[in-house]
């Protein structure tokens, strides 16, 4: 193996049988600010009944949006959780959250099909933002004193709400595939352990 770096292969040395993992589902990224996150959970504690009749099947609601039943639970502490707002509020990258966006009626009533509209990736880290609005997560202000968020002004929970956090997106009514993209979603950098993955 050489150690020199080569854009692309000499074609006498390349092998085109070679294949490479494909990715698993197309996946489309926009970037929104947080705030769009905010309206979800606003919309959700209006009226949470009708969000729980429109998913029947999910495990949870997260920020106003539906978890399958195949992913882990809520697995971050208190520290975990305000490390991220932390991070929000120093401007760090959030990297992204991953929703399905497909969704089709099972009837003539409100409940749409299992794994509709499901946050795939990004739980804990949505998780994290509704304790915070919910004032359930005090996190330190500048001179380290713990705040929750209905103490603050309005000039700073608009920088806070303003703060990007790219929104991902699949659409399939395939569970398998949207298993597998689960399972993938830790790259590897964390891995989910044999009985936090949904395909087995």
């Amino acid at each position: 193996m050489t150690s020199l770096f080569q854009r692309y292969a000499d074609d006498e040395t390349s092998d085109m049988r070679i294949r490479m993992p494909q990715r698993v589902l197309a996946t489309t990224i926009s970037h929104y600010p947080i705030d769009i996150l905010a309206g979800y959970l606003e919309q959700y504690l209006v009226d949470p009944s009708s969000v729980h009749e429109r998913y029947p099947w999910a495990a949870r609601i997260v920020m106003g949006m539906p978890v399958p039943s195949w992913a882990r639970g809520l697995e971050w502490n208190a520290g975990q959780k305000s490390r991220f707002i932390s991070a929000v509020w120093s401007g760090a990258d959030l990297g992204s959250y991953l929703m399905n966006s497909w969704c089709e009626s099972v009837s003539a009533g409100r409940a749409l099909a299992e794994n509709s509209e499901i946050l795939i990736d990004g739980q804990q880290r949505l998780h994290s933002l509704e304790e915070y609005f919910l004032d359930r997560l005090a996190i330190p202000d500048a001179q380290g004193k713990p705040r929750v968020w209905s103490e603050l002004g309005d000039a700073e929970r608009k920088r806070f709400l303003s703060t990007i956090f790219a929104h991902a997106r699949v659409s399939s009514g395939d569970e398998l595939a949207l298993r597998k993209t689960y399972d993938l979603c830790a790259l590897g950098v964390v891995p989910r352990s044999f009985d936090q993955r949904a395909v087995r």
